[in-house]
């Protein structure tokens, strides 16, 4: 049974892009997906205005873009900031 109440999916563009990463930079977006799954709004996200559902996080250098619905996230893009 899945402890988190959110599923986390990555889009194509996400994967490939996290793909692309260092070892080190993929676990940290791995680390920051499994806590979005818990909180999907925490503290130093910020929401995207004009976009519904649309967040941005910026953790170590990279930014990662995400779109909540109902029971799921789905990490749209990551970049570095």
């Amino acid at each position: 049974m899945n402890a988190s109440p959110y599923a986390v999916q990555f889009s194509p563009t996400a994967a490939r892009q996290t793909r692309k990463l260092s070892v080190k930079q993929r676990k940290l977006v791995l680390r920051v997906c499994d806590a979005l799954a818990i909180n999907p709004r925490p503290p130093g996200a910020t929401k995207i205005h004009g976009m519904t559902g649309l967040y941005r996080e910026s953790v170590q250098g990279l930014r990662l873009v995400y779109k909540i619905d109902e029971q799921s996230i789905v990490l749209l893009f990551v970049s570095p900031t």
